[in-house]
Protein backbone atom coordinates (compact mmCIF):
# COMPACT_ATOMS: atom_id res chain seq x y z
CA UNK A 1 0.00 0.00 0.00
CA UNK A 2 1.60 3.50 -0.96
CA UNK A 3 0.26 6.59 -0.80
CA UNK A 4 -0.11 8.42 -4.12
CA UNK A 5 2.71 10.89 -4.90
CA UNK A 6 2.34 14.69 -3.57
CA UNK A 7 4.71 16.87 -3.73
CA UNK A 8 8.53 17.39 -4.65
CA UNK A 9 10.83 16.54 -7.25
CA UNK A 10 10.78 12.44 -6.92
CA UNK A 11 8.73 10.40 -10.02
CA UNK A 12 10.89 9.05 -12.25
CA UNK A 13 8.35 6.48 -14.11
CA UNK A 14 10.48 4.10 -15.24
CA UNK A 15 8.62 1.59 -17.31
CA UNK A 16 8.68 -1.90 -15.74
CA UNK A 17 10.31 -4.87 -17.36
CA UNK A 18 10.16 -8.07 -16.46
CA UNK A 19 13.49 -10.43 -16.96
CA UNK A 20 15.75 -13.65 -15.45
CA UNK A 21 18.32 -12.37 -13.53
CA UNK A 22 21.71 -14.25 -12.33
CA UNK A 23 21.84 -14.86 -8.33
CA UNK A 24 25.20 -13.08 -7.14
CA UNK A 25 24.56 -14.01 -3.17
CA UNK A 26 21.98 -14.78 -0.36
CA UNK A 27 22.91 -13.55 3.05
CA UNK A 28 21.53 -14.49 5.81
CA UNK A 29 20.82 -11.42 8.32
CA UNK A 30 19.56 -13.48 11.05
CA UNK A 31 17.79 -16.57 12.44
CA UNK A 32 14.84 -15.63 9.87
CA UNK A 33 15.94 -12.68 7.43
CA UNK A 34 17.57 -12.58 4.08
CA UNK A 35 19.23 -10.22 1.98
CA UNK A 36 19.00 -11.89 -1.43
CA UNK A 37 21.59 -10.36 -4.24
CA UNK A 38 20.76 -10.44 -7.90
CA UNK A 39 22.18 -8.73 -11.44
CA UNK A 40 20.17 -5.65 -12.47
CA UNK A 41 20.13 -6.85 -16.41
CA UNK A 42 19.50 -2.89 -16.87
CA UNK A 43 17.13 -2.48 -14.36
CA UNK A 44 16.94 1.69 -13.61
CA UNK A 45 15.03 2.42 -10.30
CA UNK A 46 14.22 4.64 -7.89
CA UNK A 47 14.80 4.48 -4.51
CA UNK A 48 11.91 3.28 -2.93
CA UNK A 49 10.56 1.24 -5.49
CA UNK A 50 10.09 -2.35 -5.50
CA UNK A 51 10.37 -5.41 -7.80
CA UNK A 52 8.29 -8.70 -7.97
CA UNK A 53 9.82 -11.81 -7.56
CA UNK A 54 7.99 -14.68 -9.78
CA UNK A 55 7.32 -18.05 -8.43
CA UNK A 56 6.53 -21.34 -10.36
CA UNK A 57 2.84 -19.86 -10.09
CA UNK A 58 1.18 -16.70 -10.55
CA UNK A 59 -0.27 -17.21 -7.15
CA UNK A 60 3.30 -17.50 -5.54
CA UNK A 61 4.39 -13.80 -6.78
CA UNK A 62 5.84 -11.52 -4.14
CA UNK A 63 6.78 -7.84 -4.05
CA UNK A 64 9.59 -6.86 -2.34
CA UNK A 65 11.16 -3.15 -2.27
CA UNK A 66 14.42 -2.60 -3.29
CA UNK A 67 17.26 -2.42 -0.27
CA UNK A 68 19.91 -0.98 -2.28
CA UNK A 69 21.25 2.36 -4.18
CA UNK A 70 19.76 3.53 -7.46
CA UNK A 71 23.42 3.19 -8.60
CA UNK A 72 24.61 0.11 -6.73
CA UNK A 73 26.11 -2.72 -9.03
CA UNK A 74 22.94 -5.23 -7.61
CA UNK A 75 19.95 -5.35 -7.06
CA UNK A 76 18.98 -6.48 -3.37
CA UNK A 77 16.10 -7.21 -1.25
CA UNK A 78 15.50 -7.98 2.05
CA UNK A 79 12.69 -10.62 3.43
CA UNK A 80 12.13 -13.09 6.37
CA UNK A 81 11.80 -16.56 5.15
CA UNK A 82 7.83 -17.95 6.20
CA UNK A 83 7.94 -21.54 6.64
CA UNK A 84 4.55 -21.44 5.64
CA UNK A 85 5.10 -19.06 2.38
CA UNK A 86 4.34 -19.95 -0.74
CA UNK A 87 8.04 -18.17 -2.19
CA UNK A 88 10.27 -17.85 0.74
CA UNK A 89 10.87 -21.47 0.66
CA UNK A 90 12.15 -21.34 -2.63
CA UNK A 91 14.37 -18.33 -1.93
CA UNK A 92 16.42 -19.47 0.98
CA UNK A 93 17.27 -22.64 -1.28
CA UNK A 94 19.17 -20.11 -4.06
CA UNK A 95 22.61 -20.39 -4.80
CA UNK A 96 24.98 -18.09 -6.74
CA UNK A 97 24.54 -19.05 -10.01
CA UNK A 98 20.79 -19.98 -9.77
CA UNK A 99 18.00 -17.70 -11.96
CA UNK A 100 14.98 -15.72 -10.55
CA UNK A 101 12.45 -14.29 -12.69
CA UNK A 102 11.94 -10.70 -11.75
CA UNK A 103 9.40 -7.74 -12.85
CA UNK A 104 9.80 -3.87 -11.60
CA UNK A 105 10.27 -1.21 -11.04
CA UNK A 106 6.86 -0.76 -9.06
CA UNK A 107 5.42 1.61 -6.31
CA UNK A 108 4.92 5.26 -5.27
CA UNK A 109 7.18 5.10 -1.97
CA UNK A 110 9.78 7.06 -3.25
CA UNK A 111 11.40 10.59 -1.28
CA UNK A 112 9.43 13.40 -2.51
CA UNK A 113 11.31 16.03 -1.75
CA UNK A 114 15.35 15.50 -0.52
CA UNK A 115 15.25 19.14 1.11
CA UNK A 116 13.46 18.24 3.51
CA UNK A 117 13.91 16.45 6.52
CA UNK A 118 12.48 12.53 6.41
CA UNK A 119 11.56 10.72 9.49
CA UNK A 120 10.87 7.23 8.79
CA UNK A 121 9.69 5.11 10.83
CA UNK A 122 9.87 1.34 9.88
CA UNK A 123 9.23 -2.66 11.48
CA UNK A 124 10.58 -5.26 10.64
CA UNK A 125 11.96 -6.03 6.70
CA UNK A 126 9.90 -2.31 6.74
CA UNK A 127 13.38 -0.82 7.11
CA UNK A 128 14.36 -1.87 3.45
CA UNK A 129 13.28 1.10 1.35
CA UNK A 130 15.44 3.19 4.02
CA UNK A 131 18.14 1.62 3.37
CA UNK A 132 17.71 2.06 -0.72
CA UNK A 133 17.19 6.19 0.53
CA UNK A 134 20.54 6.62 2.29
CA UNK A 135 22.48 4.46 -0.29
CA UNK A 136 21.03 7.04 -2.98
CA UNK A 137 20.42 10.31 -1.49
CA UNK A 138 23.95 11.35 0.56
CA UNK A 139 22.83 14.16 2.10
CA UNK A 140 19.27 13.47 2.87
CA UNK A 141 18.36 15.07 6.60
CA UNK A 142 17.05 11.37 8.05
CA UNK A 143 16.08 10.12 11.16
CA UNK A 144 14.80 6.15 11.56
CA UNK A 145 13.20 4.77 14.01
CA UNK A 146 13.73 1.02 13.77
CA UNK A 147 10.85 -1.34 15.72
CA UNK A 148 11.70 -5.14 15.74
CA UNK A 149 10.79 -7.70 18.63
CA UNK A 150 14.75 -9.04 19.06
CA UNK A 151 17.96 -6.79 18.56
CA UNK A 152 18.87 -9.19 15.29
CA UNK A 153 15.84 -8.36 13.47
CA UNK A 154 17.91 -5.08 13.47
CA UNK A 155 18.48 -4.75 9.86
CA UNK A 156 21.70 -2.94 8.42
CA UNK A 157 22.01 -1.23 11.75
CA UNK A 158 25.48 -0.17 10.82
CA UNK A 159 24.90 1.46 8.30
CA UNK A 160 22.52 3.26 9.90
CA UNK A 161 24.95 5.05 11.95
CA UNK A 162 25.19 7.67 9.61
CA UNK A 163 21.94 8.96 10.38
CA UNK A 164 19.72 10.01 13.27
CA UNK A 165 19.11 6.07 14.31
CA UNK A 166 16.68 5.25 17.01
CA UNK A 167 15.90 1.51 17.20
CA UNK A 168 13.08 0.32 18.96
CA UNK A 169 13.42 -3.34 20.46
CA UNK A 170 10.16 -4.81 22.02
CA UNK A 171 10.84 -8.30 23.63
CA UNK A 172 14.30 -7.82 24.62
CA UNK A 173 16.38 -4.87 27.39
CA UNK A 174 19.67 -3.52 26.51
CA UNK A 175 19.34 -2.34 22.77
CA UNK A 176 18.09 1.49 22.37
CA UNK A 177 14.61 1.90 22.99
CA UNK A 178 12.70 -0.95 24.89
CA UNK A 179 9.42 -0.81 23.25
CA UNK A 180 6.90 -0.03 20.03
CA UNK A 181 7.86 2.52 17.76
CA UNK A 182 4.42 4.19 18.33
CA UNK A 183 5.70 3.97 22.36
CA UNK A 184 8.84 6.22 21.18
CA UNK A 185 7.22 8.29 19.01
CA UNK A 186 5.05 9.81 22.03
CA UNK A 187 7.79 11.87 22.81
CA UNK A 188 9.57 12.61 19.72
CA UNK A 189 10.13 16.30 19.08
CA UNK A 190 8.20 16.83 15.44
CA UNK A 191 10.03 18.86 13.12
CA UNK A 192 6.98 21.53 11.22
CA UNK A 193 8.95 20.93 8.07
CA UNK A 194 9.58 16.78 8.26
CA UNK A 195 8.08 14.68 6.14
CA UNK A 196 7.10 10.54 7.31
CA UNK A 197 7.94 7.61 5.76
CA UNK A 198 6.21 4.58 7.89
CA UNK A 199 6.58 0.99 6.60
CA UNK A 200 6.01 -2.46 8.02
CA UNK A 201 3.39 -3.86 9.31
CA UNK A 202 -0.34 -2.60 8.81
CA UNK A 203 -1.30 -1.86 12.30
CA UNK A 204 1.84 0.17 13.00
CA UNK A 205 0.98 2.26 10.56
CA UNK A 206 -2.89 2.67 11.35
CA UNK A 207 -1.36 3.91 14.79
CA UNK A 208 1.32 5.96 13.89
CA UNK A 209 -0.99 7.65 11.71
CA UNK A 210 -3.52 8.54 14.55
CA UNK A 211 -0.76 9.73 16.38
CA UNK A 212 0.83 12.08 13.94
CA UNK A 213 -2.61 13.55 13.52
CA UNK A 214 -3.16 14.38 16.90
CA UNK A 215 0.11 16.11 17.17
CA UNK A 216 -0.41 17.91 13.97
CA UNK A 217 0.85 16.34 11.47
CA UNK A 218 -0.88 16.74 7.91
CA UNK A 219 -2.13 13.74 6.10
CA UNK A 220 -0.41 15.58 3.29
CA UNK A 221 3.15 15.25 5.33
CA UNK A 222 2.51 11.31 5.95
CA UNK A 223 3.45 8.46 3.32
CA UNK A 224 2.94 4.96 3.75
CA UNK A 225 3.61 1.22 2.67
CA UNK A 226 2.42 -2.12 4.24
CA UNK A 227 4.29 -5.02 4.35
CA UNK A 228 2.50 -7.29 6.04
CA UNK A 229 -0.15 -7.89 7.86
CA UNK A 230 -0.42 -9.05 11.46
CA UNK A 231 0.41 -7.59 14.59
CA UNK A 232 4.04 -6.30 15.34
CA UNK A 233 4.42 -6.59 19.12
Amino acid sequence: MAVPRAEGTAGVNESPKRFRARVVRLQRLSSSGYELTFERNGLEFEAGRLVTIHGREPTEDRSYTIASGEEDEHVQILFRHIATGKLTPELINLRPGDFVEVSGPFGEFVVRDVAKPLVFVATGTGVAPCRAYIRTHRDLDLTLIHGTRIAEDLFYRGEFQTCRYFPCVSRENGTGFHGRVTEFMKDFAIDPEARFHLCGANEMIFDMQVLLRRRGVDESRIFTEAYYYRLYS
